[in-house]
């Protein structure tokens, strides 16, 4: 980094311009860090002035599978995604297969950074904090099984997860 980015840089720290969720690395080798960035052991979050970073590959196809989720619907016409507390199962399957965020709260600032403020049923963290599947697997890879022995609250969840991990060709 020159001597008038890092100037730049530390200024606009010192003014609040720039938020920073973990270490500022200015410059690190990361020759022996490969085993620690695949285990998912390394992360840094930079807002710059509460602009949001551009949309990487990824996260552009993660909503475009939550915009066909948002539309799917089942046999009957209903769409499966029909209740604001089924973003649990979004959040469930996202984080534990995307590396997207495992606290509910960042999960949502996550979702609304995609756009997802504009889906149908926009994405709120207080419409699914609470809620509890006490007779399905916290594993959602496992939850695909439970479809037809699950009870009606479960299995609305369980749908949601499932037809995203199918969108997103996980399992």
């Amino acid at each position: 980094m020159k001597h008038e980015d890092l100037q730049k840089t530390l200024e606009a720290l010192g003014k609040g311009g720039i938020t920073v969720n973990g270490d500022l690395v200015l410059e690190k080798h990361v020759e022996h860090e490969v085993g620690n960035v695949e285990a998912g052991g390394i992360g840094i979050q930079i807002v710059n002035g509460g602009q949001t970073a551009p949309m990487t590959t990824g996260d552009k196809d993660i909503k475009s599978a939550l915009e066909a989720l948002q539309e799917a619907k089942e046999d009957n016409g209903e769409y499966i995604m029909h209740d604001y507390d089924q973003w649990y199962a979004v959040f469930r399957v996202l984080s534990q297969f995307c590396g997207y965020p495992a606290k509910p709260k960042d999960f949502e600032t996550t979702m609304k950074n995609i756009g997802a403020d504009d889906f149908r049923l926009p994405c709120r963290y207080e419409n699914f904090r609470k809620v509890a599947l006490n007779k399905i697997p916290q594993n959602v890879a496992l939850w695909r099984q439970y479809q037809n022995s699950a009870d009606q609250y479960s299995l609305k969840q369980i749908k949601v997860a499932v037809k995203l991990m199918d969108l997103l060709h996980l399992e």
